[in-house]
């Protein structure tokens, strides 16, 4: 007796729910030709109204910056999880030390953490730096390597 009131009740609530008319939003959208967004005003503060670009080395720049396929300088490259980690951020303390005009960026890339550094549009302006950088960090210097990649200008 209880089970069939339980499945009385489960049907009929099925049923009001299902008599209900539902809109979805492709025909609301037809029909009123606009969408409303509500949210939290905390959400806009939080994120904010304009991108912000943050070079790896911590410089802030004050628009966003434009990402193109170009070259940088892989100055290490290593799979030990905190130690490679560590090395990465001495190294690039290290660069900016000796070159603080030198863009560095730090990043992790399963299982590698990377060191790159410059933004160089050619491969010619790259191989350059790379002499200039295995000349100043010899102890680097056959770590390092041409890499193509997203730079920022």
């Amino acid at each position: 007796m209880k089970k069939i009131l339980i499945l009385l009740f489960f049907i009929s609530s099925i049923t009001i729910a299902c008599g209900q008319e539902s809109q979805d939003i492709c025909t609301h959208l037809q029909e009123t030709g606009r969408v409303v967004i509500l949210q939290d005003n905390r959400l806009t503060e939080l994120v904010g109204n304009q991108p912000k670009a943050y070079y790896a080395n911590g410089t802030k720049t004050g628009d966003a910056t434009q990402n193109v396929i170009g070259y940088r300088i892989r100055v290490f490259s290593g799979n030990q999880q905190t130690r490679s980690k560590n090395r990465c951020y001495s190294i690039q303390s290290y660069i900016n030390q000796e070159m603080p005009e030198l863009p560095t960026y730090v990043a992790f890339k399963t299982p590698n953490w990377r060191v790159s550094v410059g933004d160089f549009r050619t491969s010619e302006e790259a191989s350059s730096m790379l002499a200039q950088l295995r000349k100043a960090f010899p102890g680097y210097a056959k770590d390092m390597f041409i890499v193509k990649e997203k730079i920022n200008l």
